[in-house]
C-alpha cells in the first residue's frame, strides 16, 4: 500500500511541487533506482553473513519511514535526489530477505501456495495504495499542490505500521536457505518494477552450478534488456506529458497509474493461464508487437493532439492497457527463459534475466527526460517503439532448439 502511494509521485513532485520538468523526471528516476543496485547487494549479503532476515524487514519499514519523513525539508532537486537515494538505500533492506523468509517459514511443498498468497497480497495492497491517493487527492482537491508533500508523510506512516506488525507477527526462521546455493537474484524496484518480480515466481530454483550459456539463450537474455530499455524510454516521460499537453491534474496521474496496476493485477492469472495453449514465445511476440503499435500510435498522434477531455481519457486508458499487456509480456517472457535452461541452471539464468531488466530500466529512463526535452515527446515515443521492435526482431531471428517445457506454467 505504502509504494502504491508514492508510486505516481515522481514525475507529480518534480512537475507540480519543485515546478521542474521531464529532464529531472528521467535523471532522478534513473538515479534513485541505480542507488538501489549496491544497496541490494550489500544488504542480501549481510543478511546471508548474520544469517537472519527478521531484523532486515524492520530495517527496510522502519528506514522507509524515517527516510520519507525527511520530504518536510525537501525545496529543490537537489534535496529530492538526495532523499529518494537515501529511501532506496533503505528500504532495499527488505527487499532479498522477504521473499526468503516467506520461503524459509514454510515447507517446501508448499512454496508455491503461499507465494501465490503473496503475489495476491502485493498487487491488492498495490493497488490500494493508489486508489488511496486517488481519494485524498480527490477530498484535499482544493489545496493545491501542497497536498503532496503530504502523500509522502502518509506513505511513510503506513511503512511504520507494518514495521510495528512485522516486529508483532514475523517470527525468524528455523532453516535458513543460502541465495548464492539458489542462484536466485532480485529484481530492481522501479517504475514497470518487473511489474510483481520478484513476488511472482514462477518457478522455485534449485541448486546453481557454473554452466556455458548457450549462444541462442545470450541473445534471448540481451533481448530483455532493450525491451525493457525501450519500455521505460516511454513510459517515463509518459505521465509528465499528458501533464502538459492535456493540462492533466494529479488525480488524473493517479488515476492513470491506479488503472495500469489493476490492469496488470487482473490480467496476471489470466496470462498464466493463456500461455499453456498458445506458447510463450509466441504470445510475448503477440504482447510486444501490440505494445509498439499502440508506441507508434501514441507517437504519431502526439503531434496533433490538443487539450480536450476526450484526448485527456485516452491516454489515461492507454495507460492502463499498457498495465494489462505488460502482464502477458512478463509472465511469456520469463517462461520462455526458464524454458530454455536446465533445471539446475534456471534460478542462475533468471537472475541473469532479472539483472538485465533492471540495466534497462536505470538508462531508458535516464535517457528519456533529455530526448522529451532537448528534442520532443513524440520523438521518443516513436524512437522508443523503433528500440522495441528491434528487441522483437531478435527474439523472432533467435531461434532456440527445443526444449522440454516446464510442466504447467501457473501465476505463482
Amino acid at each position: 500500500m505504502a509504494a502504491g502511494l508514492t508510486t505516481p509521485l515522481i514525475p507529480l513532485f518534480i512537475v507540480f511541487y519543485l515546478k521542474s520538468n521531464v529532464e529531472y523526471v528521467g535523471i532522478i528516476t534513473s538515479g534513485a533506482s541505480l542507488a538501489s543496485v549496491p544497496a541490494l547487494i550489500f544488504w542480501g549479503n549481510l543478511s546471508d553473513k548474520i544469517k537472519k532476515r527478521k531484523i532486515f524487514i524492520l530495517i527496510g519499514f522502519l528506514g522507509s519511514f524515517f527516510s520519507l519523513l525527511m520530504v518536510i525539508f525537501v525545496h529543490d532537486i537537489p534535496e529530492y535526489m538526495l532523499m529518494l537515494i537515501l529511501f532506496q538505500i533503505i528500504a532495499m533492506a527488505s527487499v532479498p530477505v522477504s521473499t526468503l523468509l516467506i520461503l524459509e517459514n514454510s515447507d517446501k511443498t508448499l512454496w508455491s501456495k503461499v507465494m501465490g498468497k503473496f503475489n495476491s497480497f502485493s498487487a491488492i495492497g498495490t493497488v490500494l495504495g493508489l486508489g488511496a491517493g486517488v481519494t485524498i487527492l480527490e477530498l484535499f482537491s482544493g489545496e493545491g499542490t501542497i497536498i503532496l508533500p503530504y502523500l509522502y508523510v502518509i506513505s511513510s506512516f503506513v511503512y511504520l505500521i507494518a514495521g510495528i506488525f512485522s516486529f508483532i507477527i514475523l517470527k525468524e526462521p528455523n532453516k535458513t536457505i543460502n541465495r548464492k546455493k539458489l542462484g536466485f537474484m532480485y529484481t530492481l524496484h522501479v517504475i514497470e518494477r518487473v511489474r510483481y518480480f520478484p513476488t511472482h515466481i514462477l518457478h522455485i530454483p534449485g541448486e546453481a552450478k557454473k554452466v556455458k550459456i548457450p549462444d541462442y539463450l545470450k541473445k534471448y537474455l540481451i533481448t530483455t534488456l532493450i525491451l525493457m530499455l525501450g519500455f521505460q524510454l516511454f513510459l517515463t516521460p509518459y505521465p509528465v506529458f499528458v501533464i502538459k499537453k492535456f493540462n492533466a491534474s494529479e488525480n488524473d496521474i493517479y488515476i492513470m497509474y491506479l488503472l495500469n496496476s489493476l490492469f496488470s493485477a487482473l490480467t496476471f492469472m489470466p496470462a498464466g493461464k493463456y500461455i499453456n495453449f498458445t506458447g510463450s514465445n509466441k504470445l510475448l511476440s503477440y504482447s510486444v508487437s501490440l505494445r509498439i503499435v499502440l508506441f507508434i500510435f501514441i507517437g504519431i498522434i502526439s503531434f496533433f493532439v490538443y487539450d480536450t477531455i476526450n484526448f485527456l481519457v485516452l491516454f489515461i486508458v492507454v495507460y492502463g492497457i499498457f498495465g494489462a499487456i505488460w502482464s502477458f509480456i512478463g509472465i511469456s517472457q520469463i517462461t520462455s527463459i526458464s524454458n530454455m535452461c536446465e533445471a539446475t541452471t534456471r534460478g542462475k539464468i533468471i537472475g541473469y534475466y532479472n539483472s538485465l531488466n533492471g540495466v534497462g530500466q536505470i538508462i531508458g529512463s535516464g535517457l528519456s527526460g533529455f530526448i522529451a526535452f532537448d528534442i520532443s515527446y513524440s520523438i521518443d515515443f516513436i524512437l522508443a517503439a523503433f528500440i522495441v521492435l528491434s528487441g522483437l526482431l531478435l527474439i523472432i531471428k533467435t531461434k532456440p532448439p527445443d526444449i522440454m517445457p516446464v510442466k504447467k506454467v501457473t501465476a505463482s
